[in-house]
């Protein structure tokens, strides 16, 4: 005779072992509504063993024929959940931190940008606006005027301390502005062609496309419109024979800070006469370094070329570059390896033509590609997917 299983008040042991085996954080939002016991199981483990840390970055992707809605993607499981997000199809997101992503609009006072937490009721923020001078912006295809957004914190849990830096302009510049102020605070724009930027030591450190590194303290920052006025700290100046097409800064789960560079192909590279108005053909490859910087004096002392990446697994794209453990996700990552999603749109006249197709993992190791979110035919003019961590917390 079988036996009937009462699941809603099982032991806290197997629940555990169970909750233990997901990986994607929206089973953990399943698994935490089934009752009572497993809502108490799963605030329990999130509270007192650090699971925060250990949730993959799930695929924010475009949904089949609907408009304000997207979907995510789990990679450990190749899964679409129809978890419905209430964001714009056809806008591009540019920023995704601490599970909030940004959106821009462009108006008459300068170029707004809203911090919108899609897995929280669409809690937004609404910032000031961002001014740009004639001439630093596009006049066609305006989101992509802003290229990357940060937060230094969670908004939610930190609602008076955080910061939003921004990379905006064709020239690719650098601002911020903390919580509750009206007013952006702008660096020297001599000091342009930016990619990314991390939070790191109490710093703000950003990389360029020319190899150039620079960092500033936002601690004791004021308001102003002066685009002259802050003076960043150069730890490496811009070099013309060190172009790639973005680099990005990532805090190694052994609190190193790496830097990450990434090439693009064109299907006219053989040919340098002929002007380029083509779509890239995708990634050629990246280069990881290990900077070792000396923090009292800020200065960069030597960057270490990296053949392996050790146990971090890498993720880079519009969001915030972050590095997952390969051993702890050793059944869902390859290890040695960036995730990386399409983030570059510069030089083609209509910036999505073929939607975000440039979505591969490369192998750090043997220089490889392979594929971690099969292409659908609905992503054909779609603007670029996106990585989120999805932020779990308890009332």
């Amino acid at each position: 005779m079988e036996v009937a299983v009462d699941w809603g008040n099982l032991e806290a042991l197997p629940l555990s072992l169970i909750f233990d085996k997901l990986v994607e954080r929206i089973d953990h939002i399943y698994f935490s509504v089934v009752c009572k016991n497993w809502y108490s199981i799963a605030k329990f483990n999130y509270q007192n063993r650090q699971v925060k840390n250990n949730v993959l970055p799930m695929l924010m992707i475009p949904k089949r024929k609907a408009r304000k809605t997207r979907y995510l993607y789990g990679i450990s499981t190749n899964t679409t959940y129809r978890f419905q997000l209430p964001l714009p199809h056809n806008k591009r997101l540019c920023g995704s931190s601490h599970g909030w992503v940004v959106k821009m609009d462009d108006i008459k006072q300068g170029t707004i940008l809203t911090l919108l937490n899609p897995f929280k009721n669409l809690v937004s923020i609404t910032l000031p606006p961002l001014y740009m001078p004639d001439g630093y912006k596009r006049v066609r295809y305006y989101e992509c005027n802003v290229h990357k957004v940060f937060l230094s914190s969670n908004p939610t849990t930190r609602p008076h301390d955080y910061v939003v830096v921004a990379i905006y302009g064709m020239l690719e510049c650098l601002a911020f502005i903390k919580a509750g102020q009206e007013f952006w605070t702008y660096v020297n724009v001599d000091y342009n062609g930016f990619t990314d930027i991390s939070f790191y030591k109490g710093l703000v450190y950003a990389v360029g496309r020319w190899n150039n590194i620079v960092s500033f303290d936002f601690s004791n920052s004021k308001n102003s419109f002066d685009h002259e006025k802050v003076i960043p700290n150069v730890l490496q100046t811009r070099g013309d024979n060190y172009y790639a097409h973005r680099g990005y800064l990532v805090e190694s789960l052994e609190g190193d800070l790496l830097l990450v560079r990434k090439w693009i192909g064109f299907p006219d590279d053989d040919n340098e006469d002929e002007e380029r108005n083509l779509p890239s053909s995708g990634t050629k490859g990246f280069e990881v370094y290990k900077l070792e910087l000396d923090l009292q004096s800020g200065k960069l002392i030597q960057k270490i070329r990296l053949d392996s990446l050790g146990d971090n697994v890498l993720f880079l794209g519009d969001n915030d570059s972050v590095s997952m453990s390969a051993s702890y996700f050793a059944n869902y990552l390859q290890k040695d390896s960036i995730y990386y999603t399409d983030d570059f749109y510069e030089e083609a006249p209509d910036p999505y033509p073929k939607g975000p197709f440039d979505m591969k993992i490369f192998n750090v190791k043997d220089e490889s590609f392979s594929e971690h979110c099969p292409f659908k035919s609905w992503f054909k003019r779609m603007p670029p997917s996106i990585w989120v961590i999805p932020p779990f917390q308890w009332d």
